[in-house]
């Protein structure tokens, strides 16, 4: 039997993960198994256990998949300079880009796995880290970096910054919504605005604006 070609491959990939995911987001981590994903994506038990050594090894590479869909798109955006004319502006789209982002109930229920199982396998935990929240923080440490030249800021420790602000727009309201609370639509865009001024006063040096 001939060997499938890169691209039939990477087709198969792309479909195991997938359905992957929609197992996960089902039944949780501990009731997923290999053998039912195997059989639902048509694959032989060998195969599966020769791309993954086990169910971990799987649940990482689905978190490595939706990292790409999440933030790929965004970062593309951005590339481009689809955002605010302002630095205010632009903090403001992508506040809101991350929120939504980070509170559909996908990325929730995802979350509440890597947490649960995060004692089992700190390996899942620290790819979250490593590939999900410090690409949001080089994300807008490239947008503070480009409004540099436009503005002084207060700090020079631009990652930092970058970080700071991830905890006020994401920090308290990602936490409350993983427990179950989900603010009123007009209380979020009020919050997240009221945090992006805020952050906006304390970062710029009003004494040193660059002309």
């Amino acid at each position: 039997m001939s060997r499938p070609t890169a691209a039939a491959a990477a087709q198969r990939d792309d479909r195991l993960l997938k359905i992957a995911t929609d197992m996960f987001l089902k039944h949780g981590f501990d009731g997923t198994s290999m053998e039912r994903l195997a059989e639902s994506s048509m694959i032989g038990k060998a195969t599966l256990y020769a791309r993954y050594a086990d169910k971990s090894a799987l649940f990482a590479d689905v978190l490595r998949r939706r990292i790409l869909v999440v933030f790929t798109p965004l970062e593309e955006e951005l590339g481009e300079e689809l955002t605010g004319e302002s630095l205010e502006g632009t903090l403001l789209v992508v506040a809101r880009r991350l929120l939504e982002l980070s509170l559909s109930p996908s990325s929730l229920a995802l979350t509440r796995i890597l947490i649960a199982q995060s004692t089992r396998f700190p390996e899942l935990g620290k790819l979250a880290v490593q590939e999900g929240s410090q690409r949001q923080t080089q994300i807008l440490e490239k947008i503070l970096i480009r409004f540099s030249s436009m503005h002084r800021y207060t700090t020079d420790d631009l990652s930092l910054a970058a970080d700071l602000f991830l905890s006020m727009v994401l920090g308290r309201v990602a936490q409350m919504a993983l427990l179950g609370f989900v603010r009123h639509p007009d209380a979020l865009e009020r919050r997240t605005s009221e945090a992006v001024r805020i952050f906006v006063r304390g970062l710029l040096d009003e004494k040193k604006v660059k002309k």
